[in-house]
């Protein structure tokens, strides 16, 4: 599981193809933020998922299933000077007593989030169980003994690598040389801007209709995959409204098996409210339908929020479409987030903002920032059609819904 582990004070400068990271008077674990372990990363691209994420990529780590998007700038490589411990005798006793540690160097991943915080992320915690550091002991008449263990158990094994028992009195500072590495100073590196992060299979999500969907037009009904930009589509809050954008993704039998985290959601007709959806609707894990109730009034200040369909999969009528042997994916974008009719069901368009730029591949982010250009400014404020409430919140508003036997939309 990776690890997500903040670097406060940490600057980026340079170019995009040559970026440098400067990090302030820092020592390993000491100054480090705690790490955050996370369960997978949010983005799309290919047909076969995004294996691989190179600098200046849309990244967005999933933590405790909240996202937290941001941009990939890199690999790099931490490490820190060497510790010697040297003879205090100045050579009377022997030249060659003495000691010498290192914390090896740990291959990292630079990913800055959207409000410019400047994180490692790592493939374990940056602790002193899991540093390993090598050691090398050269004792007078013995040969010289060169390990790598746990930073943790350091102290233990010089122990053990001196059955005289005279390197620790001799050397002073042996009993504080685990400390010691924790208080050195990290290097600052030059960013490997040609860095790629290899996504495991099944770390990542996406938003979007299946093929298939039935959006309501000025014209009645029409599939998703014949819309094209231009066309008008129904919306909840502005009437008909021109596509400015539509894209598609087909993910085939083995890229659903790699990746089950891409697998479908099958909302069933009649599941939301009566008639709602009038048919069964297919969606992507991530995609928001609209809840409207008194439950979600009570929780949330108002009776309208959009909720992801993966979060509602403890209900009735709301299940993981595994039957499927493929699924090809549409999304479709207006100027602002719009609440549309998709099989006679409320829910979103793709949100115009960062997170479409996450959602698609580079030809198609490309497109994007053509059309809106504004979206090359991660800060830029986006409004959501309707409010956007935590995952864990939903869950429990799901939970009460259920016990009251209450539909989703009344």
């Amino acid at each position: 599981m990776p690890v997500l582990t903040q670097l406060e004070g940490t600057t980026i400068t340079g170019t995009v193809d040559s970026p440098v990271v400067t990090l302030p008077p820092t020592s390993v674990l000491n100054d480090f933020g705690a790490g955050q372990s996370f369960d997978g990363y949010r983005v799309q691209d290919d047909e076969t998922g995004p294996a691989t994420v190179a600098a200046g990529e849309f990244l967005t780590p999933v933590i405790d299933e909240e996202p937290l998007p941001g941009t990939y700038l890199g690999s790099g490589i931490l490490s820190t000077a060497g510790l010697r411990v040297g003879n205090p005798a100045g050579g009377l006793l022997s030249p060659n007593l003495g000691l010498s540690a290192q914390i090896n160097p740990v291959g990292v991943d630079y990913f800055r989030d959207g409000e410019g915080n400047v994180y490692f992320i790592s493939d374990a915690p940056l602790t002193a169980d899991r540093l390993l550091v090598t050691v090398t002991v050269k004792l007078t008449g013995l040969p010289s003994e060169t390990l790598t263990v746990p930073l943790s158990e350091l102290n233990d094994t010089i122990a053990d690598l001196d059955p005289t028992g005279l390197l620790v009195p001799l050397l002073p500072g042996v009993d504080d040389l685990a400390q010691s590495l924790l208080d050195s100073a990290v290097i600052s590196t030059t960013i490997d801007a040609d860095g790629t992060l290899e996504l495991p299979d099944g770390d990542f999500e996406v938003v979007c209709f299946a093929a298939g969907t039935l959006i309501d037009t000025p014209d009645g009904p029409v599939a998703v995959q014949t819309l094209r930009p231009g066309d008008l589509v129904m919306t909840r809050d502005n009437g008909a409204q021109p596509l400015r954008w539509t894209g598609s993704q087909r993910l085939s039998a083995v890229a659903l098996a790699r990746n089950p985290r891409l697998t479908p959601v099958r909302i069933t007709a009649g599941a939301l409210g009566i008639n709602t959806p009038s048919r069964d609707l297919i969606v992507s894990p991530q995609h928001r339908v609209l809840v409207r109730s008194r439950i979600a009034q009570r929780m949330f200040g108002t009776f309208e929020v959009l909720v992801a369909a993966k979060q509602l999969l403890s209900l009735d009528g709301f299940e993981l479409a595994t039957d499927l042997a493929e699924v090809e994916y549409f999304h479709i974008m207006f100027d602002r987030h719009e609440v549309i009719r998709s099989n006679g069901a409320d829910t979103e368009s793709l949100y115009t903002g960062v997170q479409a730029l996450r959602m698609v591949g580079p030809a198609a982010r490309q497109e994007l920032l053509t059309l809106f250009p504004d979206l090359v400014d991660a800060g830029r404020a986006t409004l959501p059609a309707r409010d956007l409430p935590q995952n864990r919140m939903v869950r429990k508003m799901a939970e009460r819904h259920q016990r009251n036997a209450c539909a989703l939309v009344g």
